[in-house]
């Protein structure tokens, strides 16, 4: 009499550890995309909020515009409310004025997204 060959496949138990070990590491592959993502909008967010700093910054240098002692002011640029606030001090060469110029989203609770400080000539 013939003897009845082995069966093969797998067992239960070791098709539910496999689908268990897919599942964590799907889960951590859905955690990273998703952290990821987060970090585009916030870095998104950096790069435009450094970008208002250095045109006003230029705009300034430039005598586009005339420097006060103390701004606060909503500006919208690419498509997004923002407050500018830019604050001009001594510097310690007399002939320079020191400017900082801080950007922050314009929303119930402004978060400072760029700070950028620059040197403008002093006029009288």
């Amino acid at each position: 009499m013939p003897r009845c060959p082995e069966q093969a496949g797998f067992t239960l138990l070791e098709v539910m550890v496999a689908l268990a070990i897919f599942a964590v590491l799907s889960l951590s592959l859905y955690s990273a995309t998703e952290h990821l993502i987060g970090n585009n909008g916030s870095l998104t967010e950096r790069t435009l909020a450094q970008w208002l700093a250095d045109n006003r910054l230029n705009e300034l240098r430039a005598g586009m515009r005339q420097p006060e002692s103390q701004r606060q002011e909503p500006i919208r640029f690419a498509g997004r409310d923002w407050l500018l606030t830019s604050e001009t001090t001594a510097a310690p060469d007399p002939r320079l004025r020191k400017i900082v110029l801080e950007v922050a989203t314009d929303a119930p609770s402004p978060r400072q997204r760029a700070r950028l400080a620059g040197y403008l000539e002093a006029r009288p």
